[in-house]
């Protein structure tokens, strides 16, 4: 079955899902439920950037979208961040409101649509986990359906904990373990989510990638004797998986440039040792300076 497809049923599995879990956590006064459907919204909208991740990588750049659409994925993963972490925000307050204005909670549609809940991320775990890798086992498309799994693996284990919830609350009618389970629920949406706001944000505002080191690179520019210095070097990533970096390099002579094309090699084969992987160059000879690019 194509990742595609696979994607496509559990987008219409989760969104469903989301939907009557929000409609019931309300009927019910279950603040566990609704945020329990705040979770599978989460990674409802992780599948649909997995899905457009699929559907782009194989669309070429144009010439209005030279970079082609790698930015759709950032661009919708710190929307959605945003997004959550205000959910996350208020579905605290409201179940800390809940501690002191104790409301019935309907237990029987908690443990159902938990229940529910967990079956169905529990197969769509499944269906995305069970699927071949590319020829050489290490392709993007893979990683990213794997990402997708695991989102879907840690929905389930939530929903089984709303669907234990519930059950203390049927058979022991203690109503406070509905606000408790949606709070410790909430503070793992957060610090799941924050990480991801972070990225994405530091991706939108073109700064370093987290691990790579601007001096680290210039030294692995520098240990060919031919260059003498390396300025306006700038690193950015388009992506979580496209970094790119710009250079201009300063060599020793002007007969240096006949090896530039050997030595560019190295320069590419070594930093994409460190997740650099669009490589842009621009030489130059001590005391001949050029301002632009060939």
């Amino acid at each position: 079955m194509e990742n595609k497809l696979k994607l496509g049923i559990a987008i219409f599995l989760n969104m469903a899902i989301v939907i009557l879990q929000i409609f019931f956590g309300l009927y019910a006064h279950s603040m566990a439920l609704i945020t329990d459907a705040v979770h599978n919204f989460q990674d409802v909208v992780s599948l649909i950037i997995a899905y457009v991740a699929v559907v782009f990588m194989a669309k070429k750049p144009t010439e209005k979208m030279t970079f082609g659409y790698l930015r759709s994925e950032v661009m919708a993963g710190f929307i959605n961040s945003a997004f959550l972490m205000g959910a996350v925000f208020l579905i605290i307050i409201t179940s800390i409101e809940r501690f002191f204005e104790p409301v019935e909670v309907n237990s029987i549609y908690v443990i159902v649509m938990g229940a529910i809940a967990f079956v169905i991320n529990s197969f769509s775990a499944w269906l995305l986990g069970f699927h071949r890798h590319g020829d050489d086992g290490h392709d993007h498309e893979d990683l990213n359906i794997r990402a997708a799994y695991l989102h879907l693996l840690s929905d389930a284990g939530i929903s089984l904990g709303v669907v234990i919830g519930g059950l203390f609350i049927y058979f022991y009618g203690v109503n406070w373990v509905d606000p408790l389970i949606s709070i410790l629920f909430s503070l793992y949406i957060f610090k799941e989510t924050l990480p991801v706001l972070k990225k994405s944000y530091m991706i939108l505002m073109e700064s370093v990638p987290a691990g790579i080191s601007v001096e680290k690179v210039k030294q692995e520019i520098l240990k060919h004797p031919e260059i003498v210095e390396v300025h306006d070097i700038h690193i950015w990533a388009l992506s979580s998986k496209d970094i790119y970096l710009s250079a201009h390099v300063v060599f020793k002579e002007k007969k240096d440039l006949e090896i530039f094309d050997d030595i560019l090699e190295d320069i590419r084969s070594s930093l994409r040792k460190e997740g650099i992987n669009h490589i842009t160059i621009q030489p130059e000879v001590k005391g001949f300076r050029c301002d632009y690019t060939y």
